[in-house]
């Protein structure tokens, strides 16, 4: 789970290094809330960090992770967090949940796919609240 915390650390301090770091040359980001266009997948660390955070950029002034708990669910790690948002442009901002699954290999994470509904999380995880 450590692997999971400091991989939020470098994400909310857009540390690119770190993040490749934690990473394989081949994960998959599923993102709920960014790339649209892209059905919000970004693959390899050309698609992750550097375009995630370009699109993201493109349409929240601020978007960090506030994370609540960390809960090992086996191959995983399911992290229970609120996104801290403000709209560019817009300036709406708010607070949403989020829950993220990190598959790791290897020590490092190779795929994460984000919620926006805690069941539906750990479905993807084989379990059931």
């Amino acid at each position: 789970m450590e692997i999971v915390r400091r991989w939020v650390e470098f994400y909310n301090r857009r540390d690119t290094d770190g993040l490749i770091e934690l990473t394989t040359e081949d994960y998959e980001m599923k993102s709920v809330f960014a790339g649209i266009e892209s059905g919000g997948i970004f693959r390899g660390h050309s698609g992750f960090p550097f375009e995630y955070f370009k699109t993201l950029d493109e349409a929240y002034e601020h978007f960090d992770l506030v994370a609540e708990d960390f809960i090992d669910v086996g191959a995983a790690v399911l992290m229970v967090a609120q996104i801290d948002w403000r709209g560019r442009g817009s300036g709406a901002e708010g607070q949403d949940p989020l829950f993220a699954v990190f598959w790791l290999r290897a020590g490092k994470v190779f795929r994460e796919e984000s919620f926006k509904v805690r069941a539906e999380a750990l479905e993807a995880v084989g379990l059931r609240e």
